[in-house]
């Protein structure tokens, strides 16, 4: 994907810097063709909440997934509905990881920021949206799972289908409000990544039960332009130089000495973590009413 080889992240990052140019402010929904020909600042205004309807949620357990989850219901969906996105919202992790799609999964997953604001590496951004929207027009699109999307599938009839790809894109929007996938890796963040991964694993629903603050959350961000939505989601929420959940994430879990375990890690620990995981299930509940309102899809058919 845009010509780069298989190489190590850590190798592809650095000479990544030689070929920055000037920053310049990202472009407008209509002029997507160009969006990565430059490193660019993140310049995009703050996330707009709106309250949507407290609906009565009972989670069942497994992280993509479990975020997802909670987000459908909160939407008001159908269970039929619920069960088809949360299924493929980890399916990103199987479908792109493998030896011989190994930088295509480091590439795909991330939406890395330098320590002045900039965009730098990683190709999230244009997998969630061609994975609703089908196309960027840009020379590697579609990058839609085989080529299709929800559009495609919405518009053919077929709304089982296009949930599961609805589903699907929701993976990327979750990735990217995770610290370790938007910051270019320094030391341990390098070598911990699942490690850290892990611990939020085994206290979403034990130990420090993360996500009973995103079952008790009842907004969401507003989504007009997918990829502006990805750009907020790493600026905002995650990136460890821009945002106050990923920075102060990462140095309490550093601070903890790298735990893993459930009930484990400082109070700092926890808060932060929770706030990236409940502005990951604004996201994704952001992502669920701009498709469902672009493609007329709010009726549930089965």
């Amino acid at each position: 994907m845009r010509h780069l080889f298989v190489l190590p992240i850590v190798l592809a990052l650095a000479l990544g810097c030689s070929r920055h140019k000037d920053p310049v402010s990202p472009p407008s929904p209509s002029d997507n063709d160009n969006y990565h020909q430059a490193p660019y600042r993140i310049e995009v205004p703050t996330p707009r909440l709106e309250a949507h309807p407290d609906l009565e949620v009972k989670w069942s357990c497994l992280t993509h997934r479990k975020v997802v989850s909670i987000a459908a219901a909160k939407m008001g969906l159908s269970t039929g509905r619920i069960n088809n996105i949360t299924a493929a919202s980890d399916s990103p992790d199987v479908y792109q990881s493998g030896l011989e799609n190994g930088f295509n999964q480091q590439w795909s997953h991330a939406f890395m920021l330098t320590s002045g604001g900039y965009w730098y590496w990683g190709d999230a951004d244009d997998d969630f949206h061609d994975n609703i929207n089908q196309s960027t027009s840009e020379i590697e699109s579609p990058e839609g799972y085989k080529g299709k999307s929800a559009k495609y599938y919405y518009q053919a009839g077929n709304q089982y289908r296009g949930d599961w790809y609805l589903g699907y894109a929701c993976h990327y929007i979750e990735d990217v409000c995770l610290v370790l996938h938007t910051t270019v890796p320094f030391g341990a963040m390098a070598t911990k990544h699942f490690a850290f991964e892990t611990w939020v694993e085994n206290n979403l629903t034990a130990g420090h039960k993360l996500l009973d603050a995103v079952s008790a959350d009842n907004y969401y961000y507003v989504i007009t332009d997918l990829k502006t939505a990805v750009n907020q989601a790493a600026y905002y929420t995650s990136g460890y130089y821009s945002s106050t959940y990923g920075k102060k994430a990462w140095d309490a879990y550093v601070a903890s000495g790298y735990p893993t375990g459930a009930g484990t890690g400082n109070a700092a620990l926890v808060a932060n973590v929770k706030g990236m995981l409940v502005d990951a299930g604004r996201y994704v509940k952001g992502t669920i009413k701009y498709t469902l309102d672009r493609y007329g899809q709010w009726t549930n058919r089965y």
